[in-house]
């Protein structure tokens, strides 16, 4: 039988927290378990990761019982194809800005009768075995792949209802950079322009029984967010993390030594 990883840990928990990484290493792939993560987006449209690699990662994540989402450059069946067929739980797709873009999202993610996925017999997710029914192999394969939409425009946003009809796209998530560069808003105007939109697309997300993954980086838009229905919160971003920890770390051993 194949597992839905992600349906198994939102039964299980109240909420889920993932990290966004863009510079991971085996290594810190066992650490982000260990620390408690559930699941971990490997980010292929801002890094130069391969998606070799990025199957490979996603291969460990899994076997450390998290879940693995990819977030792909852009729509190719070449890369939804590949991904899906290397294990990977959840794609995500920047940008959607309308429900056609969602709807040949999913064709390319899902096998017949929801989408025209191309079928092979040796996929990661199957055991790299179709089975003796692989109709069955196929109906679960379905039931396990995830596929998340990203609304990063005011294009996107005029067309939340269309996108949120679509069957097959059943993970929500907001892009908030990109949107305020778009239209040229930044820091705190950008905030308050785009927060009652953000607001909208979850309650309506949440309404039309949509996961909801929200990227909070601080906890208390953590909160705010889950008390709206987010089921779904990545708290940072690897290089960001690394960032903070190498200059706080230098810059205490520097202070101390200079205060001697």
């Amino acid at each position: 039988m194949i597992k839905d990883r992600l349906n198994e840990l939102l039964n299980e928990h109240d909420h889920l927290f993932g990290l966004i990484c863009r510079d991971a290493t085996l290594t810190d792939i066992e650490l982000i378990a260990q620390a408690g993560y559930k699941l971990v987006w490997i980010d292929l449209e801002h890094s130069p990761i391969p998606t070799a690699e990025a199957i490979r990662l996603g291969r460990t994540i899994h076997h450390l019982g998290m879940v693995s989402m990819v977030r792909i450059p852009e729509l190719r069946r070449t890369h939804v194809q590949v991904l899906l067929d290397g294990g990977i739980d959840i794609i995500i797709l920047p940008d959607v800005r309308s429900d056609a873009t969602a709807k040949e999202f999913v064709r390319l993610g899902k096998y017949p009768p929801i989408g025209e996925r191309g079928a092979a017999s040796t996929t990661a997710r199957a055991g790299f075995a179709i089975g003796d029914d692989p109709k069955l192999t196929f109906e679960e394969t379905n039931s396990a792949t995830h596929l998340m939409a990203m609304i990063e425009c005011d294009e996107g946003y005029d067309a939340l209802n269309g996108i949120l009809a679509v069957e097959g796209i059943d993970i929500i998530n907001v892009g908030p950079t990109d949107w305020s560069v778009s239209l040229r808003i930044f820091g705190k105007e950008a905030e308050s322009h785009l927060a009652p939109k953000i607001e909208r697309i979850i309650r309506e997300s949440v309404k039309a029984s949509k996961i909801v993954a929200m990227g909070a980086f601080q906890p208390e838009l953590a909160v705010k967010y889950r008390d709206m229905g987010v089921q779904i919160t990545m708290v940072g971003a690897d290089i960001s993390m690394k960032r903070k920890v190498f200059h706080d770390t230098f810059t205490a051993y520097r202070n101390l030594l200079k205060s001697e």
